[in-house]
């Protein structure tokens, strides 16, 4: 519901024409495609691994708000869990790992992520994003080297510093998927190129709505994961006051249903990673 809004308002009109639009509106379209690609994404997981359990099987996790990273290693430790483990115990670990030097360490990241964007499609832009995927872990593994060297811990502890980790991590995560979602090579350059020059152009899909949906599809990523539980819990008690809390019940879930109707787009949305 939300990644379909996302992206009929903002994202895919400017992917599909950048130069048309301000540097804003660029902006958000990136801001709104991570949101979409993981809602989505995430979305369909927990949907298979429901029917799963219904049937007596149990899916491992897929995702644990990998927009609260602190860093490229972190976000990968969260982010399509299945594949970046399949990624490291077939591709990194076999290559060397982190055994050996550091030019060797280095060339096993490059090789793994370089052969992960590959995965996703033979393409320019899949293996510009898989190159940006693997130079951002080889600096943050340097940094950590060089702190630790030095007698820090590796990574800068309190409430400020762990706010700009996540800021920065999420930030190069966003620049990476412009080329994940791109359609060419000349259209990722083109949204980047607009980002520095369309400052002047009057922004025209950066609405409340579109900023709403934005804000809850990365807030909801820091709300704690007992909330969730809670909030099943709570509602299952209400079931249990009678007929009024059976009326309660069926009104939140028609809200639901009506919000779903709303925003979601006509038909069956398409799946983002039925094109990998």
């Amino acid at each position: 519901m939300l990644s379909s809004y996302v992206s009929s308002a903002i994202v895919d009109p400017v992917f599909a024409s950048p130069r048309s639009h301000s540097a804003l509106d660029v902006l958000f379209a990136v801001y709104g495609y991570a949101v979409q690609i993981y809602c989505d994404f995430s979305g369909y997981t927990d949907i298979a691994i429901g029917c799963a359990m219904l049937l007596g099987f149990r899916f491992p996790q897929n995702f644990d708000s990998p927009y609260t990273a602190r860093s490229l290693q972190d976000f990968w430790r969260r982010w399509h869990m299945t594949l970046s483990f399949w990624l490291r115990d077939y591709l990194y670990i076999p290559l060397g790992g982190s055994r050996g030097n550091r030019t060797m360490l280095y060339r096993n990241i490059m090789i793994t992520m370089i052969l992960g964007g590959l995965w996703h499609g033979a393409g320019w832009t899949f293996i510009m994003w898989g190159g940006l995927q693997g130079v951002g872990q080889c600096v943050g593994h340097y940094r950590r080297q060089r702190r630790v060297a030095a007698g820090l811990p590796a990574q800068e502890e309190g409430r400020w510093a762990v706010a700009w980790q996540r800021f920065a991590t999420f930030q190069f995560v966003c620049f990476g998927w412009v080329f994940f979602r791109a359609t060419s090579f000349t259209n990722a350059m083109n949204m980047l190129e607009r980002l520095f020059t369309g400052w002047g152009t009057p922004t025209q899909l950066v609405t409340f709505p579109v900023l709403l949906c934005i804000a809850v599809g990365i807030g909801t990523q820091y709300v704690p994961p007992t909330f969730a539980k809670r909030a099943q819990e709570f509602f299952t008690r209400i079931g249990t006051f009678g007929r009024a809390g059976a009326f309660l019940q069926g009104g939140v879930l028609g809200a639901v249903l009506l919000m779903i109707t709303t925003l979601g787009p006509p038909g069956v949305a398409p799946f983002i990673y039925f094109r990998f």
